[in-house]
């Protein structure tokens, strides 16, 4: 008896929804999406062949450039840079704006004494990038805690978000003056665990 031979036919799948899924996706992620601050002024730190990564959120960060100008930065973790700012209010005695607050709290790091807070978070992207060229960053007296704004900064930070771990950016052009006096007003602060940024070198 002859055997029944089935015609093969090709087979075709409809990638129509994958196409839809893999664009919903795509929008999704652009629209919830936030970018991250730039910084205002260029670090580059020195190279190290140490391996250990830094977290993204839960930081503070402390960025000292070649001029030994220090800006403070923390990220905006469950609305953390509003519960900041407003610690900073509080003790300064000092008044923003409804737009003067979204600014701080989508802005990057902070390099100007508090008097002139007010003043920068007015400024337009243009007249930020002026400011933070003239700027002398944040005070910084460690013989004077009374000057040493910077302590402020960071006890406020820390306040906003407990368990945020405190990060040194500094240049590999930067003063030791500088970040010396950095390390002093985080230990004197009992902030003795703290973590160097570098960039990843050759082990030869």
């Amino acid at each position: 008896m002859p055997k029944i031979k089935v015609k093969k036919g090709s087979v075709s799948l409809d990638m129509t929804a994958m196409c839809d899924v893999a664009f919903l996706l795509l929008t999704f992620f652009v629209l919830t999406a936030k970018a991250k601050p730039m910084e205002p002024v260029e670090v580059t730190t020195p190279s190290s062949i140490v391996d250990l990564p830094v977290p993204d959120v839960d930081v503070i960060t402390l960025l000292i450039d070649d001029k030994g100008r220090t800006f403070v930065n923390l990220d905006n973790k469950n609305d953390s840079r509003q519960y900041w700012l407003d610690n900073m209010k509080d003790q300064f005695k000092f008044s923003v704006n409804a737009e003067q607050t979204k600014n701080f709290v989508n802005g990057g790091p902070i390099g100007v004494p508090v008097a002139n807070l007010p003043e920068y978070l007015s400024a337009d992207t243009k007249k930020k990038k002026e400011i933070d060229k003239t700027t002398l960053g944040i005070p910084l007296d460690s013989s004077n805690t009374d000057a040493n704004q910077l302590k402020d900064w960071i006890i406020n930070a820390r306040r906003a978000n407990q368990g945020a771990k405190v990060v040194i950016k500094a240049d590999q052009k930067a003063p030791y003056a500088s970040i010396k006096k950095v390390m002093k007003t985080l230990q004197d602060q009992g902030v003795d665990r703290f973590s160097l940024l570098t960039s990843q070198g050759s082990a030869d």
